[in-house]
């Protein structure tokens, strides 16, 4: 008998096994692995939806269900895709079905409809407008009609651009519509962002160190990493263009993978001038929608370069050839949700099934990027210089201890409040980077102390002024703001900066500043980072303030200054990587100025005007910072020296969550010695932030190879953890976490 191994949806992990069932007579001929189909599950035998892994023909299934429906169309899991959601399952520890949620678009998924399977979503389409050229003007009737026609001169808008750029009303836009001075075309909805950019450029001029990178990485196919490690605008993009540019005439695709979507936008312009339709975006904050069009683009071969975050890396392309991951360092490649996967390790992956050449880059390599780098694991490729000889700019450590004797006692020093003034008189801009949203970031009792915390988190609430709320950043939950202690009755007072506080004194300081502030409050509107960034582009600001989303990637001509505030509380922060993320943001921020003009500037601000990791980011000096952080980590044995892992157990109860762990590690004990793993165990202990959403967290971190034989000895100490009815926490694996 026909038989099929399914992966059911919704499968809590201890469930989560692959299931057989009998395939009837009419499905035979279209079942296949990859085939989404509806079985029966459980003992009220309950609709779920699967996927298909295996088919083969079987004896004995008298005890078997039967597949109710199958559908085996466009939207059927290709085996590229097969193969990653193996891979994901295999490697990062999840469910089989949250690695099909990451891997395939929700609209190409389906949902149940009775006893039958239908598609999740339909095709959108989307009406951009532009100006007819072949139109008399004398006939525009008014000056709104006047400055629609002049915008929509300038190529594809759809009518929200439109009203939004020129103060009017889709109303006049309907009526030269109807005159025939605007005409109008039918576009997906998955590229409206970027509609307006046309193919407008071919020629790339390499300088000699560039063209160099390019040649090496072209004339090497060992199938190794590369790893091009050039300082900040030396001019790596275009050498990402000549590669993606060599790979399509040769009849391939590419993949360029940028960190966070506020890098996306300038990305995305420069491929779309050089590549034009071809180019497809794929980030999170895409519709379900506007994701599946991209999917669908790439699979049908309309899209030969891929650019987008992290969920990118799964976009099936045909006869993919290169892959480039820019800022490879940048630690949002690194899922924190299951499938808790590293878009670099799938980009890996990948590499070796297609054969494409996979390109790290970055200013600031990863520490164990570099370490493969210069133990000839990758391919190591320099670019020492900046681009056209620019020098990098220079910097000024300010110790704000030293300022709080002089009477300054600000959150922005004088020092950097004049620099800020006569920037704006020079005509020139500056970028402002303060790691932290919100207005003030602690409220603490005068008389007892207490702070005031999260019911449901174990973190301090955080107040926005705009909203007039206290805000958990973790769980998200708000509060009205408090001034009275709920413990004694005393005057609550509130400290600490964020990025809206920050604003507000630099625009009482300086009244005529235009700021602009980019963070994630003032940035969830969909299309907001292109906004934000195109209006400073444009010089229409003179003062961008914002989290790490404004210290890498962007380049903008008339960027004189940086300015570096609370970069203390990054570097105390618990974890084996805070130096490298601090070093890092530190040296990113730094290279946003002078990369089109000499003399600038660049200020940090810190009461630790001593500390070695901001001398060495200060001075752009990356390998004393990597020789200084590898023997550390040599020392300690961290990663690149070893692999960690966080076995991470939560239950709304603490005390259970405490003896879970424990127990988990008494089944680690007692399996180590079955299988001779080599691995040291710490903990177990509760996370730092030990409640998140009233769930308590504790954790063992295990030092190891992350191997076949490690995942096959942690996937059996797991099973024998669920089989324990005793065992009532959840369980969930990370390998090498952001913060261990």
């Amino acid at each position: 008998m026909l038989t099929t191994g399914v992966a059911v949806d919704k499968a809590t992990l201890d469930f989560d096994r692959v299931f057989s069932y009998i395939v009837p007579d009419i499905f035979a001929s279209e079942i296949r692995p990859g085939s989404i189909v509806l079985v029966p599950f459980g003992r009220g035998d309950k609709l779920r939806i699967g996927i298909v892994l295996t088919v083969e023909e079987k004896e004995n299934v008298s005890k078997l269900k039967s597949v109710v429906d199958v559908k085996n169309e466009d939207s059927t899991i290709t085996p590229y895709a097969l193969s990653l959601i193996k891979h994901l399952k295999e490697t990062t520890f999840c469910t089989w079905y949250e690695a099909v949620k990451t891997v395939i678009p929700y609209g190409a998924l389906y949902k149940i409809d009775g006893q039958f399977l239908s598609k999740q979503l339909v095709r959108h389409l989307k009406t951009f407008y532009s100006a007819n050229t072949e139109m008399d003007k004398s006939l525009l009737k008014t000056q709104k009609q006047k400055a629609v026609y002049d915008f929509l001169l300038t190529g594809w808008y759809d009518a929200k651009q439109t009203a939004d750029a020129t103060q009017t009303t889709k109303a006049v836009l309907d009526n030269l519509v109807r005159s025939g001075a605007v005409i109008t075309k039918q576009q997906d909805r998955g590229t409206k962002a970027y509609a307006h950019i046309e193919k407008c450029r071919d020629e790339v001029q390499l300088s000699h160190q560039q063209q160099k990178v390019y040649n090496d990485v072209l004339s090497i196919n060992d199938g190794k990493t590369h790893l091009l490690y050039g300082v900040t605008s030396s001019g790596k993009s275009m050498v990402f263009i000549k590669l993606i540019q060599h790979t399509l005439a040769q009849g391939g695709s590419a993949m360029v993978l940028v960190p966070e979507i506020s890098l996306t936008p300038q990305m995305i312009r420069l491929l779309k001038e050089y590549f034009g339709d071809t180019v497809s975006v794929i980030h999170s904050r895409l519709s379900h929608t506007e994701r599946l069009l991209q999917y669908n683009r790439a699979l049908n071969g309309q899209s030969r370069v891929v650019v987008g975050t992290r969920s990118a890396v799964f976009t099936p392309l045909n006869n993919l050839q290169l892959i480039i991951v820019d800022e490879e360092h940048e630690k949002s490649f690194k899922s924190e949700t299951a499938p808790r996967y590293s878009a670099i390790r799938v980009a890996q992956y990948i590499a070796r099934q297609t054969g494409a050449k996979l390109l790290l880059a970055s200013a600031t390599p990863s520490i164990e990027s570099f370490y493969l780098a210069n133990n000839g694991y990758y391919h190591l490729h320099t670019m020492p210089h900046r681009y056209a000889g620019m020098p990098l700019p220079q910097v000024e450590i300010i110790d704000m201890s030293v300022q709080a004797m002089t009477g300054d006692t600000g959150h922005v020093s004088k020092v950097v409040l004049r620099y800020l003034a006569e920037n704006i008189v020079d005509g020139k801009q500056s970028i402002i980077l303060i790691n932290r949203r919100g207005y003030q970031t602690v409220g603490v009792c005068k008389e007892c102390h207490h702070s005031i915390k999260c019911d449901d988190c174990s973190v301090n609430l955080v107040k926005h002024k705009k909203q007039n709320k206290l805000m958990c950043h973790y769980c998200g939950k708000t509060y009205p703001v408090t001034e009275i202690c709920p413990e004694c009755g005393g005057e609550i007072s509130y400290s600490g900066f964020g990025t809206q506080h920050i604003e507000e004194y630099i625009q009482q300081a300086i009244p005529t500043a235009r700021i602009l502030r980019m963070d994630a409050d003032s940035t969830n509107q969909a299309d907001s980072h292109e906004e934000m960034l195109e209006a400073f582009g444009k010089k229409e600001y003179d003062i961008l303030i914002g989290t790490q989303m404004v210290a890498k990637g962007l380049d903008f001509e008339d960027v004189n200054m940086v300015c570096v505030l609370g970069i203390d509380t990054m570097l105390g922060h618990p974890g084996y990587n805070s130096n490298e993320q601090a070093f890092n943001l530190i040296t990113q921020v730094i290279g946003r100025a002078g990369r089109h003009s000499r003399g600038a500037k660049a200020v940090i601000q810190t009461y630790d005007s001593y500390n070695p990791v901001i001398n060495l980011a200060a001075r752009q000096d990356y390998a004393a910072f990597y020789n200084s952080e590898i023997a550390y980590r040599k020392l300690n044995t961290y990663p690149p020296f070893c692999t960690m892992v966080t076995v991470a157990f939560t239950h709304t109860n603490e005390a259970t969550a405490a003896k879970d762990s424990r127990a988990f590690l008494n089944i680690i004990k007692k399996e180590v010695e079955n299988h001779s793993i080599p691995l040291v165990v710490l903990g177990p202990v509760p996370f730092d932030v030990a409640m998140v959403s009233k769930n308590y967290r504790w954790r063992l971190s295990i030092k190891c190879r992350n191997n076949p034989a490690f995942r096959q000895f942690l996937n059996k100490a797991i099973e024998i953890y669920l089989k324990d009815k005793q065992n009532k926490s959840s369980i969930y694996v990370n390998i090498n976490p952001l913060q261990e």
